[in-house]
């Protein structure tokens, strides 16, 4: 009786180690399979000014078809020379990948992350040779983008404001005419002369309202709506105003947190965060709302300023996000994390206190509604 049960038991644990073993060799295959390491593939190469943060391991696409992946980045061999990738490709696409084919470089769902997307070429065009160069497309950068636009909006706001004062000007004179003062309101006594002016005047008043309102409506179309509200630029200020509500604030130097001009958390940088959220955990409440707040010295380049401190609050908020989740505020309930750029800006909101705070930092504030 006993030597039975004894085999029954080897047996039962010599099946259980092969499906232990079977689920492995599953998983395995799985991971290779995702890399594309079982299935039979080929290989082309693009070259890039710039990679735009793409690895090893990145998945290829083409025309939204999962493709392959990055095999490897090759760095240029000298400055100023192209960034190579080597793409490893399903071979059961080899004929559709032509000699004429492009390689784009894009974000997966516009804000997630790279992918390398190969736009198909001519269809009399020959495939694709093993090892093959094909042509590649520059990667927009969101940030130039970004930096064209706002340059771009900032010219529409100067001529807006200087057909704003030109009107002014003319509906000045046209007040002259009616009055009959100076040499043109001496000469013009018709009544008519004087409605034309103020239709004018009316008309151009119009145009200037759409004009503001059609810049408006740029500031909150896609893309660039993402970049103007993440940095509150139609009314930045507002974002650090919260009358109802409690406001504590934690201040950071930047040099505490970040290599110097970037927005690379150092590992003191990280330490300082995990302080912040252990305080954190202490005073907030589940109806609290958070904000970070990044600046930098007011001599900066304005767009530069910008840029730098929007990543820098970026970088702050993901850090805490994502090691110390501050964005929870209970079962399935989420808390509002705000992170904005104010560059050198100076905020019109009075500071607590009387002693200068530094121009380059970070303040972590927490608002608790108090109504």
């Amino acid at each position: 009786m006993m030597r039975a049960m004894g085999r029954w038991r080897v047996l039962a644990n010599a099946g259980f180690a092969a499906l232990v073993l079977a689920l492995g060799a599953f998983g395995l295959f799985q991971v290779a399979n995702r890399r594309w390491q079982v299935q039979p593939t080929f290989h082309v190469r693009a070259q890039f000014p710039t990679v735009s943060g793409v690895e090893a391991g990145h998945r290829v696409r083409y025309q939204g078809v999962d493709a392959g992946v990055v095999e490897s980045v090759v760095p240029p061999g000298k400055p100023g020379e192209p960034v190579e990738l080597v793409l490893r490709v399903d071979e059961r696409l080899h004929h559709l990948v032509r000699a004429d084919t492009t390689a784009r470089i894009i974000a997966e769902g516009m804000i997630g992350a790279r992918v390398v997307d190969l736009k198909p070429g001519e269809a009399d065009a020959s495939p694709v040779a093993e090892g093959g160069l094909i042509r590649s497309e520059p990667p927009v950068d969101l940030a130039d983008l970004i930096h064209q636009a706002g340059a771009s909006l900032r010219e529409i706001d100067r001529t807006a404001k200087a057909a704003q004062e030109g009107l002014e000007q003319v509906a000045a004179i046209a007040g002259q005419v009616r009055g009959g003062k100076g040499s043109l309101g001496r000469l013009i006594h018709d009544d008519s002369v004087y409605d034309n002016l103020v239709a004018l005047t009316k008309r151009g008043d119009k145009t200037v309202a759409a004009m503001e309102d059609n810049l408006m409506a740029l500031k909150q179309t896609w893309p660039l709506s993402r970049y103007f509200d993440a940095r509150a630029y139609l009314e930045r200020d507002h974002v650090l105003y919260h009358p109802g509500s409690q406001r504590i604030c934690r201040t950071l130097r930047a040099e505490e947190l970040f290599e110097s001009g970037r927005a690379l958390l150092t590992p003191t940088g990280k330490t300082r965060l995990d302080e912040v959220a252990r305080w954190f955990k202490k005073t907030s409440q589940t109806r609290s709302e958070v904000v970070i707040a990044a600046f930098t010295d007011p001599e900066v380049d304005a767009d530069m300023a910008e840029a730098l401190t929007q990543e820098q609050a970026e970088a702050v908020s993901k850090y805490l996000v994502d090691h110390h989740g501050i964005n929870s505020a209970g079962w399935f309930k989420k808390r509002k994390v705000a992170a904005v750029g104010f560059g050198g800006h100076s905020p019109r909101l009075a500071e607590d206190g009387s002693e200068p705070l530094p121009s380059r930092r970070v303040d972590i504030i927490l608002f608790t509604p108090q109504i």
